[in-house]
């Protein structure tokens, strides 16, 4: 996808802030860096059993353009829906897309 009008998802790009929890460990907390545009294509859907209940994981690929910051770990944000990111790369080689490997969980 190269196309820059194919991008009419606005995520929230967010990425995590290890914080003292008071009892001596750290509590991870996620913090909004910058506002993506980016396109969401679903790869696959699997099912299984989560904290002991069902639970639906959706393997999507986002792209965004290509923001410096972003890295695994990470996760982008659209309304309710939240994508963690596996893995990031360069779509072109140029530097001006990046592909996201993201794993959605639904409930």
């Amino acid at each position: 996808m190269s196309a820059v009008g194919a991008l009419r998802l606005r995520l929230a790009h967010q990425t995590f802030v290890d914080l003292p929890d008071g009892a001596g460990g750290v509590e991870r907390n996620f913090l909004t860096v910058d506002q993506l545009w980016g396109a969401i294509e679903t790869s696959s859907t699997e099912f299984g059993l989560g904290e002991e209940r069902p639970r639906a994981t959706s393997v999507v690929h986002i792209t965004v353009r290509a923001p410096n910051t972003l890295a695994p770990g990470d996760r982008m944000v659209l309304g309710a829906r939240v994508f963690h990111v596996e893995a990031v790369t360069d779509v072109e080689g140029r530097g001006r897309f990046s592909r996201c490997r993201c794993r959605e969980e639904q409930p």
